[in-house]
């Protein structure tokens, strides 16, 4: 009886073992997906600050040209 008691325990022990190594593998997962859509974000957000600071410079340039002053042009900023 001490012999099936302990084998069922070993087994039992077995699999709960197997569960936490399966929950720490998708927790690594979940981690590295995290990772990439932070990497990701944050190009979104590079790239964001470029586009505004190329229509920025747009439209100063094109303040420029029409010969508007200094003080105008920069007024809109």
């Amino acid at each position: 009886m001490n012999g099936l008691l302990t084998g069922l325990l070993a087994r039992r022990e077995t699999g709960l073992l197997e569960e936490i190594e399966k929950l720490e593998n998708r927790i690594i997962r979940m981690e590295n997906e995290a990772d990439a859509e932070c990497w990701l974000l944050e190009d979104d957000i590079r790239q964001a600050r470029f586009e505004a600071d190329c229509k920025l410079i747009g439209e100063y340039e094109e303040g420029i040209r029409t010969g508007l002053p200094k003080e105008e042009i920069l007024r809109h900023w």
